[in-house]
């Protein structure tokens, strides 16, 4: 064989080779559907904050004259917080019983008037005119009474309000006043002066906001795990007392404001601590799931685009109507995966999930274990010379009916 056929064999060679390397069909990263455990857990920060903190207030006015409680006390029900000043109260209370008293006096002679009249009247010593001046004396005597003892029980109400008593058991979280400090009297829900508060810090709690997203894993009962600041080393139990139901905007961004209950029988955690709330929302064993990576929502259509070369108006014509955005529509989109089918080629399925631990998904419906499907995080990086085969699945081509409500994880 001649020097010069060598080469021409050689750069055959090399085209066919090249020619079998261009038609080769890319092969797509694929992971086995199996089945394992999704655990959810919804974290956010969080303050520590007392719960139901009683605002003590007195009804009466005055000076301060005895606090024998500070910040950080513990009182029980009953005892002594405050004592204003009573000298002016006392003083109103006394003269309140004097004039009960009198109108009691004044009614005691009023009825024995009235029964000498009435025996001088029989005997017709007296005239009806006169005799009937005794009935006005007898009502007058009464409503003084009636007054006098009004009176006499508002001036002891008072003068007991002088006397600030613990209404609960707890702890004194704040008192922003002193001893000799002149304070309002509280005749009025908002008004007077705030002398302490007092919170029970057995059980306190965190008012966290979760990212609306999440709201659907997080429910009232709830357990949750707190850890603060001030113990890293340490978790504190929790439980999710309500959620409420008023939104807060930051930023742009829904939140709503969850409050966690914390026990704190060993009183370690105090008002004002910084820490982080992880709410055990769901924990599923053995149910089929996947890599979060393999999913995507059906208005996320360019990895597929991508990777099988087809051009993203297209897929949207091809699917279903209620899919996709489109006029006239409000294009909820569902979650679709790429199976990867026994022939080679691959199928856009629509699947049905369940919550997420944000590493993998639990598929409710449309998968099952065994079936094999594409990472398209993956696929995104490079495209292929050849791309592979792709069919959409029937409950998915534009026309079907919508018999598989895909929900978001």
């Amino acid at each position: 064989m001649s020097s010069r056929v060598i080469p021409l064999i050689l750069i055959a060679t090399s085209l066919v080779a090249c020619k079998s390397k261009t038609t080769t069909v890319a092969s797509l990263p694929t992971t086995v559907v199996g089945r394992g455990e999704v655990n959810v857990r919804v974290a956010a920060t969080g303050v520590v904050e007392p719960i139901n903190p009683v605002a003590i207030k007195s009804k009466a006015s005055g000076m301060i004259i005895q606090l024998p409680v500070d910040v950080g006390s513990s009182v029980k029900r009953g005892q002594l917080l405050a004592q204003v000043d009573p000298r002016d109260v006392k003083n109103q209370f006394d003269q309140a019983m004097a004039d009960d008293v009198v109108a009691h006096a004044s009614l005691e002679a009023a009825l024995k008037d009235r029964a000498r009249k009435d025996s001088l009247y029989a005997r017709h010593v007296i005239t009806a005119s006169e005799h009937d001046s005794t009935a006005q004396s007898m009502s007058a005597a009464r409503s003084s009474m009636v007054n006098a003892s009004a009176n006499l029980d508002l001036a002891r109400q008072n003068l007991e309000d002088a006397t600030v008593r613990a209404p609960v058991d707890g702890i004194v979280v704040s008192r922003p006043i002193t001893d000799g400090a002149i304070i309002t009297s509280a005749n009025s829900p908002n008004g007077g002066t705030t002398l302490m508060t007092v919170a029970d810090l057995g059980s306190v709690r965190m008012r966290v906001t979760i990212d609306e997203v999440e709201m659907a894993n997080v429910h009232p009962g709830e357990p949750a795990s707190v850890s603060v600041d001030a113990f890293p080393d340490r978790t504190f139990e929790g439980r999710v007392e309500k959620i409420e139901p008023q939104a807060v905007v930051t930023q742009g961004v829904t939140f709503f404001p969850v409050l966690v209950n914390i026990s704190n029988k060993d009183g370690l955690l105090m008002p004002g601590m910084n820490g982080e709330v992880t709410i055990h929302a769901t924990d599923l064993h053995n149910v089929v799931e996947i890599p979060i990576d393999a999913m995507r929502a059906t208005n996320e259509l360019a990895p597929v685009s991508r990777m099988f070369q087809i051009p993203v108006d297209t897929l949207i014509n091809g699917l279903r109507a209620d899919l996709v955005a489109g006029e006239g529509t409000t294009g909820i989109p569902g979650r679709y995966v790429i199976v990867a089918l026994p022939n080679g080629s691959y199928e856009m399925r629509l699947i049905k999930v369940g919550p997420t631990d944000l590493r993998v998904v639990q598929v409710v419906d449309g998968l099952k274990e065994g079936d094999k499907v594409v990472m398209l995080g993956a696929i995104m990086i490079n495209k292929p010379p050849v791309p592979p085969k792709l069919q959409i699945a029937a409950e998915m081509k534009r026309g079907a009916p919508a018999t598989r409500e895909a929900a978001k994880p």
